[in-house]
């Protein structure tokens, strides 16, 4: 079975690679768009993600956190500090590693879908 080409590009976007070559960087920062691959010199910097990354980030998490809310309510042997602090640093913790693949992964499929040049 073929996987298609949007797909790939956008595998190869969630680990932030080039979506055209798979061997570049996709990113010349945290979130920082490199303007074109540094291997392939496809320009990557011209596709925009938009609001789409924070928005299904917390799309995503929210569910978990919701639930993990829920569970660390009904632990009363735990200090309220040691449940709040946990759940702060997961909550953060996840979104600065979810972000940037996220917005990988959609910059890999808005590149996987744009018209043939």
């Amino acid at each position: 079975m073929a996987v298609s080409p949007s797909r790939i590009a956008a595998l190869r976007g969630l680990r932030g690679r080039c979506p055209a070559c798979g061997k570049g960087r996709l990113f010349a920062g945290y979130l920082k768009q490199a303007p074109a691959c540094t291997d392939c010199g496809a320009a990557t910097g011209e596709i925009e993600a938009g609001d789409w990354p924070p928005w299904l980030t917390v799309l995503l998490l929210g569910p978990l956190l919701a639930a993990l809310t829920f569970i660390a309510a009904r632990r009363e042997a735990w200090p309220l500090w040691m449940r709040l602090a946990g759940l702060g640093s997961f909550a953060v913790g996840a979104v600065l590693i979810l972000l940037p693949r996220i917005k990988g992964g959609l910059i890999g499929a808005l590149w996987g879908m744009r018209p043939p040049a």
